[in-house]
């Protein structure tokens, strides 16, 4: 009977045994506190970007319009071309235009000859009437002729003059480096005074306009290492980048829109690959410089009536609030002015269940700041 219960006996002792162990493994574990990811902050070294919406511009754009009328011969270009200055871009019929020239180079050679002749007139009776040979009213008659005819050769070379500029409008050009559009008009029909046949577009630069706040102008002002700041944009919504210039802000305006509180702003870009183009709605990122600043991530801030706030850590691992005064806040950091000094220990991520004078076991880890730029 003893020998049948000793098996028994020594399942329910080594059962009860290891219900002891995981009761008082479960304990400890209970007893434990949570592993959270601490940094110390210091002060480092950082890029300070601030961004904003944009939209591009042509820095110049010409439209492309006739100055005389007539049929409209020939095109000379492809659209989408890169022309240059001086580049024939259309050509108007000119044969109405060339008649009108070679009639007034024809009067005008005719009044010369007139000149001419007048001219050998007075300079005969001149001396004639000196001597009292000849009367004086006919050389009074002969000098007015001279004078007339000056007066009408000058009319002539105006007009000759007019019917020249005429018949170079029939050849149109560019009067600006750019990348053309689409002809307006095709070729074969009439064309009129001021009527548009296409537009120039100068690509290779850009402007790009933005409405920082008052707030922000103030923060460039004060904290730009540069008086005219590197910018970079790139299309709006582009995550890849693919389209990326640089350039620099040349002007900033010296008033407020009161109904907006925004002040305009410009910054020129190159674009020699026209790779973005005028009229698009861009991202811009505005280099203020490099500082070295107190810096935490974005996400390890917290927010409460009281204001916003780190979960810091003291010397016995026990969580706080600690409440901030944020300088200056982007999408990678947030400059801390007020709150918190170099060496204390940050939250890195917040646990749900975190709450304030929480114990933890803190890992250091490095700060999660990765700037874009």
């Amino acid at each position: 009977m003893l020998r049948m219960l000793l098996p028994v006996l020594f399942s329910a002792l080594f059962l009860l045994g290891c219900n002891n162990e995981k009761t008082a493994q479960q304990t400890t574990a209970q007893n434990t506190p949570p592993e959270v990811n601490v940094h110390t902050l210091t002060k480092s070294q950082y890029p300070i970007w601030i961004r904003f919406t944009g939209k591009t511009q042509a820095v110049d754009e010409v439209d492309v319009i006739s100055r005389v009328k007539g049929e409209l011969k020939s095109q000379h270009f492809q659209a989408g071309q890169q022309v240059h200055t001086g580049d024939l871009l259309f050509t108007i019929d000119k044969s109405e235009y060339q008649s009108a020239w070679d009639r007034a180079n024809a009067m005008l050679q005719k009044d010369k000859a007139s000149y001419a002749l007048a001219k050998a007139n007075v300079e005969r009776y001149t001396p004639l009437v000196r001597e009292q040979l000849a009367p004086r009213e006919k050389l009074d008659e002969l000098t007015a002729t001279l004078k007339q005819l000056e007066a009408t050769i000058k009319a002539d070379e105006a007009a000759l003059e007019k019917a020249l500029i005429n018949l170079n409008f029939c050849e149109i050009k560019a009067s600006i480096d750019g990348r053309i559009g689409k002809a307006s008009i095709l070729t074969g029909n009439t064309v009129n005074i001021g009527d548009k046949l296409a537009k120039i577009v100068q690509t290779d630069k850009l402007y790009v306009n933005f409405n920082p706040s008052a707030r922000e102008v103030a923060l460039i002002r004060r904290f730009a290492k540069s008086d005219h700041p590197e910018v970079r944009v790139g299309i709006k919504g582009d995550a890849a980048q693919t389209a990326e210039l640089k350039g620099k802000v040349d002007f900033i305006d010296n008033i407020s829109d009161p109904s907006t509180g925004t002040v305009a702003m410009r910054a020129v870009v190159d674009n020699p690959q026209g790779l973005i183009y005028p009229g698009s709605f861009v991202e811009v990122a505005l280099f203020l410089g490099d500082y070295k600043v107190l810096a935490v991530h974005p996400n390890q801030i917290s927010l409460d009536q009281q204001g916003e706030y780190l979960y810091t850590l003291d010397a016995n691992n026990t969580v706080h609030k600690s409440y901030i005064h944020p300088l200056f806040a982007n999408n990678d950091l947030v400059v801390i002015g007020k709150g918190v000094k170099p060496g204390t220990r940050v939250l890195v991520e917040i646990p749900n269940a975190l709450a304030d004078e929480s114990k933890v076991t803190p890992i250091e880890v490095d700060n999660p700041i990765k700037t874009g730029k």
